[in-house]
């Protein structure tokens, strides 16, 4: 949550923005009784899954998993956090944001620096941006220029991406920048500027002479330039990039997001290029999805960000060593967060700039058409490592294989890619199985240690106060370890619990923390517990729209928006089943520890007391 916008800033917000009226400007909706439905605007479908309950304020996609609230909706549609949802939510309805409160005028001053060095330095990027383009259009004699002139890039595709020109000087970036009323620390803190190391108090010029490639935000403010050399022997960098900054952090950039953002929805997908100028290839040839880690290497930030507009990644690296090695890293950071992941080859080991120019637009989209499964790359490359053809070639593929399958969080997926490799190098296909699930056990062991040791070492408390933030990676597969009825249990009684205050009351009286799981229906049950004991029931709802938005679970978000009507003959009997289901799988489950104690314990009066307990069980 951000504190500095007033909850009742927030609240306002929410109240006089209609949830289908928002999501009605941005995609069709169509009236189906009581709800609304729609084609998902996150992921391509025929037949409208995409559910909106004015009831709720909320909406629900059953293909795709994701839903929420207004606010959840902009974050996700437009790709922004949840501060500038906020925001933007606030300038639609007409609602002031005050300024933040602060506990002196010490803090308010600094606060206000702060604020003010940062929008200093967003207004001299977007300035130096301006400039460096004005002098690639101004002057088409330089070296920039002609090298410009020789990549082939339309006029219109580099005023697109705002590409331009440094000047070939030492201080004529800063000259100017000085003009236009900029400090020489505004220009060191946005790293436009060098201090000289041979001669204290003198400056230069970070870019000079070279092609420039402005760096926007998810917001499209410029933050950060890479400058690429056009001498064929410079003895310098090729490529010099911005430093990190208080507006800059380059494992939270992605190059193009803010012009890829539509083509990616409409796609389906995204491509991840190498660089700036395969990613401008990508979008003239028409493939305006395409986008570039900002540096060298791609990060679970980037992912994560990615996530918000498609789970399909296509990835478009070199052909070389060091393209594949970043290759499989991407796998090994898209794998586990659920994405498709196909990888594009492209003819001749060449880029997509290169094939661009040699073969034109149609050869760029036979490749991205002709794209491979990760499975496919995958072996490929394995089978190249290799010699297939010994026990040990294939024992070492299989080995590497599994470390990779076993981060498929779908078991049907993992199961069916074991099957396949299994059928590929003619083995046994129980014995891929079997080696799977040893390495899956193994991981899973670690993950567990690793959790517990973790919790050993955290203050202990109120066993219905954890937050969200509280659990490890490793509870995010409770889902799947649990059995059946007893996820069913859960997922009946939330609702319930949301809907009617006797059954949160029952549920805080008659289910122990440790009865209760550790998925994100479980931490909301805890939720519901947790209001309910400090007498605030009544703001359920309101508190896991906002919980859920911070913990996003698409179960979690079909129950919230499902304003199911409880016939109240039948709210008592289905808490008593749901809470006896619940008790009974945990009173078994201890009476199996107390009977493994007994059978390897030889201490008479620890049998007995465990004898004792399992009577009372």
């Amino acid at each position: 949550m951000n504190r500095a916008v007033p909850e009742e800033i927030i609240e306002e917000i929410r109240s006089r923005i209609d949830i289908v009226d928002l999501i009605g400007s941005y995609i069709p909706v169509k009236r189906a009784g009581a709800t609304f439905k729609a084609c998902c605007p996150f992921h391509q479908e025929k037949t409208p899954s995409f559910v909106i309950t004015p009831q709720r304020q909320r909406y629900h996609c059953f293909g795709c998993g994701k839903g929420g609230d207004v606010f959840r909706f902009v974050m996700e549609h437009e790709g922004v956090d949840f501060p500038a949802a906020i925001h933007m939510l606030a300038g639609r309805c007409g609602v002031i944001i005050p300024e933040r409160q602060y506990s002196s005028p010490q803090e308010a001053q600094e606060a206000k620096v702060v604020r003010n060095r940062k929008e200093r330095l967003y207004e001299l990027h977007e300035a130096v941006s301006k400039f460096y383009a004005a002098n690639l259009r101004n002057e088409p004699q330089s070296p920039v220029s002609l090298y410009f002139a020789g990549r082939g890039i339309p006029a219109e595709l580099a005023e697109k991406f705002g590409i331009g020109a440094a000047p070939d000087g030492w201080q004529t970036t800063m000259d100017w920048c000085s003009k236009q009323g900029f400090t020489v620390d505004e220009m060191l803190d946005g790293g436009i500027i060098l201090a000289s190391e041979n001669k204290p108090g003198s400056y230069y010029d970070r870019f000079r002479n070279r092609l420039v490639f402005p760096i926007w935000n998810e917001q499209g403010r410029v933050v950060a330039f890479s400058a690429r050399t056009v001498e064929a022997d410079s003895g310098g960098a090729k490529y010099v990039n911005s430093p990190e900054t208080m507006i800059f952090r380059k494992s939270h950039v992605l190059y193009a997001l803010p012009l890829a953002r539509q083509a990616i929805q409409q796609y389906g997908f995204f491509i991840m290029c190498e660089g700036q100028l395969d990613t401008i290839a990508m979008h003239q040839a028409g493939f305006a999805n395409a986008v570039a880690p900002q540096g060298t290497a791609f990060t679970n930030e980037q992912a994560r960000i990615l996530r918000r507009y498609s789970d399909r990644a296509y990835i478009c690296f070199d052909s070389d060593s060091a393209g594949i090695k970043a290759t499989l890293r991407a796998f090994d950071i898209l794998l586990p967060l659920d994405f498709e992941v196909k990888v594009i080859i492209l003819p001749g080991n060449s880029d997509p700039d290169e094939l661009l120019k040699t073969q034109g637009e149609e050869a760029v989209k036979a490749a991205v058409n002709n794209a491979v499964d990760f499975f496919d790359f995958l072996y490929r490359h394995k089978v190249a490592e290799h010699d297939v053809s010994t026990p040990g070639g294939k024992t070492r593929i299989v080995a590497d294989f599994i470390t990779y399958l076993q981060k498929l969080s779908n078991s049907v997926m993992r199961s069916l890619y074991a099957a396949r490799l299994s059928s590929l190098l003619g083995i046994n296909e129980e014995a891929v199985f079997r080696e799977l699930n040893k390495y899956r056990k193994k991981e899973k062991f670690a993950a567990s240690r690793k959790q517990l040791m973790t919790q050993e070492s955290l203050p202990t408390g109120d066993a219905h106060e954890g937050t969200a933030n509280d659990v490890s990676g490793a509870a995010n597969n409770a889902m799947e370890l649990l059995p059946p009825e007893i996820v069913h249990a859960e997922k009946t009684l939330l609702p319930l619990a949301i809907a009617e205050e006797a059954v949160a009351q029952r549920l805080s009286a008659e289910l122990p923390a440790g009865q209760i799981s550790e998925t994100a229906l479980g931490r909301a049950i805890n939720e519901v517990i947790k209001l309910t004991m400090q007498g605030e029931w009544h703001s359920v709802l309101q508190h896991l729209n906002d919980w859920e938005r911070e913990n996003p679970d698409p179960v979690l978000s079909s129950i919230l928006a499902d304003a199911v009507d409880f016939k109240k003959k039948y709210i008592a009997k289905a808490t008593d089943d749901c809470i006896a289901t619940i008790r009974n799988y945990y009173r078994d489950r201890r009476k199996e520890d107390i009977l493994n104690s007994m059978r390897t314990t030889t201490d008479p009066e620890e049998r007995l007391a465990l004898l004792k307990e399992l009577m009372s069980v």
